[in-house]
């Protein structure tokens, strides 16, 4: 079966589980007006955002790939998923001392992801400028993760049982949480990255090359360099301040569709690791919320149990 048909498929595939996502257990609701509401204000959204943030991330990890050319490169390795957290927990630890402050108190949590995230990014502007070498890009951010995962453990330690199991929470990522009128607002980050990518595409085809090919052929190798580093880093944070931290997905959707492609063509890639994004992350609302009944499990662990299979089986037909 040829990339584009299978692509195809993997659609109807995705449409299909968004309709059972959407209305698999409806009917046992008693009443129609329990049911509209049901479905309007948690099943809805709920969906909308697992679609949006697959999508989201899945972009952000082809960004993520195309600046390291590696590609089982994404958010976490230069910290914007640990700063993510970091900021998340300083918002939810802190929120004592916002209480008197109304505005702060409401936008805290909310963005308290994408500060952490370009938190780190300032961090890894400034201790790697010009960005001359991508090994030392790769350790920073290494350094930049045990730094954040070393906050987050003190932080909790000084915060109470109810934070602690509120951040826990947080911690496991899920879709739910996310209400009606904030689904636009999640769409926001995956219109800038398809957007970037797209008119961008050329570009990010000869930095593939290297940076000698990209400059000779016109790329402003430090420019584009940064401008991936900032979209990536606004897509992920922007993504774990509503979702919490989803793993697995920034990884491997773009990685499979290349894989399928046997291609790294920006233009060929962009849609289907879109499409790769949103069946892993519809998927894992699925089964965490109607694998066993009554239980609702973690969506990041799905995402690992899901995306992992995936990634050997892509792995075994490279060497086959």
């Amino acid at each position: 079966m040829s990339a584009k048909k299978t692509h195809i498929l993997l659609a109807i595939i995705t449409l299909f589980i968004i309709f059972i996502d959407l209305f698999s257990g409806i009917n046992k609701i008693d009443g129609n007006l329990l049911s509209n509401v049901v479905f309007t204000q948690f099943r809805l959204p709920r969906v909308a955002a697992a679609i949006l943030a697959g999508g989201s991330l899945a972009l952000s990890g082809l960004i993520m790939q195309t600046l390291f050319r590696n590609p089982l490169a994404g958010p976490y390795l230069v910290g914007i998923t640990p700063g993510a957290s970091f900021g998340i927990a300083v918002s939810l630890f802190a929120q004592p001392l916002l209480i008197h402050v109304p505005y702060l108190a409401e936008i805290g949590t909310l963005t308290a992801s994408i500060l952490g995230a370009l938190f780190a990014l300032m961090i890894q502007l400034v201790l790697n400028k010009g960005f001359s070498s991508t090994t030392r890009l790769l350790l920073t951010g290494m350094v930049l993760s045990f730094l954040f995962s070393a906050g987050v453990d003190l932080l909790q330690n000084i915060g109470n049982i109810e934070q602690i199991k509120q951040f826990s929470l947080w911690g496991m990522g899920s879709f739910e949480r996310v209400k009606p009128h904030e689904v636009p607002y999640i769409l926001l980050p995956l219109i800038l990255g398809v957007l970037f990518v797209f008119w961008n595409r050329f570009k990010l085809d000869s930095y593939l090359l290297g940076d000698v090919y990209a400059i000779s052929a016109g790329v402003n190798v430090t420019r584009i360099r940064r401008t991936m580093i900032l979209v990536g880093a606004i897509m992920a944070g922007w993504i774990t301040a509503f979702c919490g931290p989803i793993s697995f997905v920034g990884l491997i959707a773009p990685h499979i569709a290349k894989r399928i492609y046997k291609n790294e063509s920006h233009q060929k890639i962009l849609i289907p690791s879109i499409i790769w994004g949103t069946f892993l992350c519809v998927s894992a609302d699925l089964l965490a919320h109607h694998l066993i009944e009554g239980i609702t499990l973690q969506v990041n662990a799905i995402c690992a149990l899901i995306g992992a299979p995936i990634l050997i089986v892509s792995f075994r037909k490279v060497q086959g």
